[in-house]
């Protein structure tokens, strides 16, 4: 028990507790009083939507969301709760509101109110810190540093508002510069070492940040959408599309930033916070730009400066996002993490082009085209990462400790069988992953033609809003947008029909590097599609089950296996293995291979069937093993290699057979005839059919 009027505050690091720092509802509360201050900016943008407003914009919204940082990283450092603690945050909470207040009065001119405000904010928080350097002598490096850092801040903070412009921003400037320079200083670097963060906390919180901000958008739009044309259904479609935006952009945060992991590199997780600064702003400064979207045309093009505005805010989202993804790891990706930071970057680069020329676009056209772009970015990410990290990492040492306890490790109920070529790697370093190439080979035709589609659709935009930024360098058109996509598509094609052609030396010059890019990405196309249809499939049925049966007055485990294609495999061969999971003495686990000789392991020709045979004598791994039970044997694999005649290449088949698959007594019913004229006949419909074995208990 403690008191709840005052109590010691306590150093947390993520090493020295073994439960992670929960977010409180102290923090929550502490949240709401920062919505207001993101109201008061986006109204402020929203007024004076161009370059210099939004300048403006990111001069005020640095502080405000340094004074979230400041009391999010001292919530995470200190467990602390008492009531000198809450009353010091409640008026943090008023320093902070006194910034939303004053904060449109300093974007009009008069920054004395946000700054003296600012210092408020920022002096509270060096207070906490030096509460703690007085209460707790273990963390007092620590609280001394950042309590003469917010200190300082808050200092220059009370200067700016007694000294006239531009000299107020220039001290604007040092005072901001102080806290954000802090962390990549020797000593915070030294600190941060000594007293590891609880970075599962910092995230959750940063998360809960970006929640607030992206839930700005859909109240700004909604709110449009109850006014006077809410309810008519163009107004709508513009409201699914600027929503898909926010939802897009939430996607990508949240499957890919928020399920991250932060390198284990020096400054990653620096970089890792700053790139939450411009990522905050811009999906503040998104969700006036969707609020504006909505009122574009379908017919005419939108406003200029609120194209830009939606533009550029998605673009800074991500390569805020690229920034961000840089810094850290996904342990389940498929591909390598450097796709992830590539995908943003040109979806950033492609919505800029895009701004440029939508003067040929109808306002509704360009907001639709982003929001596809920002989608195909979430299949992009789900195409990375199909799989996710919880049961997989739950599953890991269950043999081993099955196995301790003497027991037999049983397949998961519920799932489907698992098979190699299902494993999950977990922690396979990023330039070992897998590349595109084989990404395609390996992956579905529907991965690889709608991967393809959507690349072609893709480069074809590119170039179009480059012919675009000079109309004159298509030649024959109207200088539309539909002319000029139609003109990339046959350059990219290299079919050209005549009426359209470069009008321009800067056309021919970007004829010449899109037929060049068009060869190439058919070159890749082409070589991929060859090798994929060129493969050869196999077509071996191999049995359902193992029977074992006696033979020769031996038990023999048996299986079969059908060529159901019918052509001919020429020198086939077959091995077969025994997967065995072994206990050491030592408590070591181990899964082993053993070989299962076969009475005939190769077949000159196999063209029907072929039945396996393994007597299960006092050389085998199987002796004395109760099969019905399976005890400590894992699986059995068979692999089925010969040269394919059809094909005249290699090919290759692998089954394997869980303990479950092995019937004991039984044997295969007869599938091969003949019919009167003297031809072989096999019956597939039966192939897996078994029967009880007489001599079985005898």
């Amino acid at each position: 028990m403690r008191s709840r009027w005052f109590h010691r505050p306590v150093l947390h690091t993520a090493s020295s507790h073994a439960e992670g720092k929960r977010v409180t509802w102290l923090e929550l509360f502490f949240d709401l009083i920062f919505v207001a201050g993101i109201i008061q900016l986006g109204d402020a943008l929203s007024e004076d939507v161009s370059l210099g407003g939004f300048g403006l914009f990111a001069l005020h919204f640095t502080p405000l969301w340094l004074a979230w940082s400041g009391f999010t990283f001292y919530e995470n450092r200190y467990n602390v709760d008492d009531f000198l603690h809450r009353t010091l945050v409640l008026m943090n909470m008023f320093a902070v509101g006194a910034m939303a207040i004053c904060s449109r009065e300093a974007i009009a001119g008069d920054p004395r109110g946000f700054a003296l405000a600012w210092s408020g904010a920022m002096g509270l928080i060096s207070v906490m810190h030096l509460r703690s350097w007085i209460q707790d002598e273990g963390s007092r490096g620590y609280s001394r540093f950042w309590g003469l850092a917010f200190g300082i801040s808050a200092v220059l903070a009370v200067v700016s508002a007694f000294v006239p412009p531009p000299w107020t921003y220039g001290i604007w400037g040092a005072m901001v510069l102080v806290v954000l320079a802090a962390p990549l200083s020797e000593p915070a670097r030294a600190l941060s070492e000594r007293f590891p963060i609880d970075q599962e906390h910092l995230s959750e919180r940063y998360g809960l940040l970006t929640i607030i901000v992206l839930g700005e958008s859909f109240v700004k739009v909604l709110s449009y959408l109850t006014g006077e044309y809410g309810s008519e259904f163009g107004y709508l479609l513009k409201g699914f599309f600027a929503l898909s935006l926010t939802c897009a952009v939430w996607w990508i945060y949240f499957d890919d930033v928020a399920g991250a992991r932060i390198k284990k590199q020096r400054g990653a997780w620096v970089v890792w916070l700053y790139g939450h600064l411009p990522l905050a702003m811009a999906i503040t400064g998104l969700g006036v730009a969707v609020k504006k979207a909505v009122t574009f045309s379908f017919e005419d093009p939108g406003t200029s400066y609120y194209v830009w505005l939606l533009a550029g805010t998605l673009a800074l989202t991500l390569l805020s996002v690229a920034l961000i993804d840089s810094a850290t790891e996904r342990r389940n990706n498929e591909l390598s993490d450097r796709n992830r930071v590539i995908a943003r970057v040109v979806s950033a680069a492609v919505v800029l082009l895009l701004a440029k020329v939508a003067g040929g676009l109808s306002g509704a056209s360009v907001l639709a085209i982003m929001a596809a772009v920002c989608s195909a970015q979430v299949l992009f990410d789900m195409m990375m990462a199909p799989l996710e990290e919880t049961q997989e990492l739950a599953d890991v040492g269950t043999i081993a400790d099955t196995l301790r306890a003497g027991g037999r490790a049983q397949p998961i109920s519920g799932k489907r069988r698992p098979d190699v070529s299902d494993a999950v790697r977990i922690g396979a370093p990023t330039e070992l992953r897998r590349d595109l190439y084989f990404f395609f080979l390996e992956g579905s035709w529907t991965r690889l033609l709608l991967s393809f589609g959507f690349l072609y659709v893709l480069v074809n935009l590119v170039f179009t809003c480059l012919f675009m930024l000079e109309p004159a360098s298509v030649a024959g058109g109207s200088g539309s947008f539909t002319d000029a996509f139609s003109f990339s598509v046959q350059t990219l094609s290299t079919v050209g029909f005549g009426a359209l052609s470069p009008g321009s030396p800067y056309g021919d010059a970007l004829v010449t590097v899109e037929v060049a890019v068009g060869i190439l990405l058919a070159a890749i196309a082409t070589g991929i599609i060859i090798n994929k249809l060129a493969r050869p499939q196999s077509a071996v049925l191999f049995s359902r089950v193992m029977v074992v049966t006696t033979r020769h007055g031996q038990p023999t485990l048996v299986f079969r296996a059908a060529n159901a294609r019918g052509n001919e495999v020429v020198d086939a061969t077959v091995q077969v293995v025994a997967l065995v999971d072994e206990l050491s003495p030592e408590g070591h686990h181990m899964r082993r291979v053993l070989d299962l000789n076969l009475l005939r392991s190769s077949s000159p020709m196999f063209a029907l069937s072929w039945s396996i045979f393994h007597v299960i004598d006092q050389d085998s791994p199987l002796y004395g093993m109760d099969l019905h039970e399976g005890d400590a044997l894992g699986a059995i694999i068979v692999t089925l290699l010969g040269h394919d005649a059809t094909y005249g290449s290699t090919t290759h088949a692998r089954h394997i057979y869980a303990p479950e698959d092995i019937l004991v007594g039984e044997r295969f019913v007869d599938v091969i005839g003949q019919l009167e004229d003297g031809r072989m006949t096999i019956d597939l419909t039966r192939f897996h059919h078994t029967q009880p074995d007489e001599l079985a208990g005898a």
